[in-house]
């Protein structure tokens, strides 16, 4: 085998073949048209959210749309986390949002989420992602179309239907202008987030993880004996937690699911790379707040700012919206 022949073989079985990327089987399954909604608000949205958010969600939109697959629903909605949360289990916003899919406390109950101190499923990974999946199948039962099931999510679904009753519907196309600025905002960065994977499927940066699982799903019993055989230090044990919403280690449940990262995360993941702030949640519900503003620091971005502060994305744009960039010494408030 001659040196050039060498070098293609190595190329060829060292990274995935293109066929397998997860982006491509994503880009090529995408169903829901953004056609109907122009692109006028870009500008707001294309700062805030973008590939690191997608590359650091990875192991979790796989996991939610293989979810989608089983529920026969379109497997874009996989980025509605990163939309409500940044992907973030803890996120709580300033209405008492809580989790990835950021339920209210009444909506959770309405749709069997256990809300109390001792018990909060909503931060729960996969019993919230059970229920946000039933939860958005019933939007589009009642209103034909996944954008206006994407409205309702974000506003409410009797606000979509009055406002269907006065209009929205117009030439067969959504009137942006009748829906609030942050639905407006919402529906733009949905589309804006799978038009970024789209156009982004074949570099590097997305090219490289294959179409495989990273994360697999065990009984809780069994954890230890994971750890043990996994070599799991306690650092490490906070991945654990951000990968299911609440400590894995503590009120041991036999037959209860948990995710645990496999073989295929530790080849693209450091244990430490989802590990969350440990900073305490802000009270921005009125409770008071333990810090208003912060200082910016090298590297930081929006996202990352309120991911460190368990805010919800959106949150933290709206109360800061003339930052497009965020530079070294810019003081932002986190906290109303």
């Amino acid at each position: 085998m001659q040196f050039n022949e060498i070098i293609f073989f190595l190329i060829l079985f060292s990274a995935p073949s293109f066929s397998e990327s997860l982006y491509k089987y994503y880009s090529d399954n995408q169903s829901i048209s953004h056609d109907k909604l122009n692109t006028r608000l870009k500008k707001n949205v294309s700062n805030f959210y973008d590939i690191n958010l997608i590359i650091s969600s990875t192991p979790s939109i796989k996991f939610y749309i293989n979810m989608l697959n089983q529920e026969n629903l379109p497997i874009d909605l996989a980025v509605i986390p990163l939309l409500e949360s940044g992907n973030n289990p803890q996120a709580r916003s300033p209405k008492d949002a809580l989790g990835l899919w950021q339920f209210i406390p009444a909506t959770a109950k309405e749709w069997g989420l256990l809300n109390n101190i001792k018990n909060d499923e909503r931060s729960n990974v996969i019993k919230s992602t059970n229920i946000a999946i039933q939860y958005l199948r019933y939007l589009h039962e009642q209103l034909k179309d996944w954008n206006l099931a994407l409205a309702a999510y974000n506003w409410g679904i009797g606000n979509v239907k009055k406002s269907i009753k006065k209009g929205l519907i117009k030439n067969n196309a959504i009137d942006l202008d009748m829906l609030p600025k942050e639905t407006r905002r919402y529906l733009l960065a949905f589309h804006h987030l799978n038009k970024l994977i789209k156009e982004n499927y074949k570099k590097r940066a997305l090219g490289k993880f294959p179409n495989r699982n990273y994360l697999d799903t065990i009984k809780q019993k069994d954890l230890k004996e994971y750890i043990a055989n996994n070599k799991i230090t306690n650092t490490n044990s906070d991945v654990l937690m951000h990968i299911n919403g609440f400590d894995v280690t503590i009120n041991i449940e036999k037959n209860k699911d948990i995710l645990v990262p496999n073989k295929e995360f530790k080849k693209y993941f450091s244990l430490d790379t989802l590990q969350y702030s440990k900073v305490k949640k802000q009270t921005n519900n009125g409770g008071g707040c333990r810090q208003k503003f912060y200082k910016s620091k090298k590297g930081d971005t929006l996202y990352k700012i309120a991911r460190r502060f368990n805010l919800k994305f959106d949150a933290i744009a709206e109360m800061n919206p003339k930052v497009k960039y965020v530079r070294p010494g810019m003081s932002l408030q986190i906290c109303r």
